[in-house]
């Protein structure tokens, strides 16, 4: 019988919920992190990182560390009454299907994209990189998780991140969007100054495909 394996992204305690959820839809008792429309779940030494747009300086996602990966998250517009995540989806496919391997797979929220993408780093060595995308569509809103790591499709990272992504909460707003435009997220703000969790924030990196 293996161990269990041990992580620094503060998520040990984190438990399995019934979300994400619509901010309007959230159970009592729950503490998040505010990032704008994103609700982060308020957990302590949890490793988040702003991903700044270089063209507009605006954040239009986070990166969480869960396990030994980096999980990017987005808010997207969508219609009402329908799904969002069908068409990203297929985005999706179309632009990385001449760079490596990519199949769908059914996951704990339904369809999702497990790839193997193929390119060349710093030193000019071609690696093969392991990803998962996931999106769980909401109400006019859809969440898109971005995922690369060393362990990205082991059965235990994939219960991690989903334990992560069923904790978080969305708050479309109001207004009108084109359906899939993303929205921005704002600087990081907490439930409350008593419940403010230790979270460690590392500096802001550009987004990346």
């Amino acid at each position: 019988m293996s161990e269990a394996v041990a992580y620094d992204d503060g998520l040990d305690a984190l438990e399995s919920a019934d979300g994400p959820w619509s901010w309007d839809h959230v159970p009592e008792g729950k503490d998040f992190i505010y990032y704008g429309p994103l609700r982060l779940p308020a957990v302590a030494h949890m490793r988040v990182r702003a991903e700044i747009d270089p063209k507009t300086r605006k954040c239009g996602a986070v990166s969480v560390k869960v396990a030994d990966c980096q999980v990017q998250l987005q808010v997207i517009a969508a219609p009402r009454g329908t799904g969002q995540w069908t068409e990203v989806r297929r985005a999706i496919t179309a632009r990385l299907r001449s760079t490596g391997r990519i199949e769908a797979e059914e996951g704990r929220f339904g369809p999702e994209l497990a790839a193997h993408i193929t390119r060349q780093n710093k030193k000019g060595e071609t690696v093969v990189i392991p990803m998962r995308f996931q999106g769980i569509d909401g109400d006019r809103w859809l969440l898109k998780a971005a995922a690369m790591g060393p362990s990205v499709h082991s059965a235990d990272t994939r219960a991690r991140i989903d334990a992560f992504l069923s904790n978080c909460a969305v708050e479309r707003g109001p207004e009108a969007m084109i359906a899939g435009t993303i929205l921005v997220l704002d600087t990081p703000k907490f439930t409350s100054e008593e419940s403010a969790p230790d979270a460690e924030s590392e500096a802001p990196a550009t987004e990346e495909d």
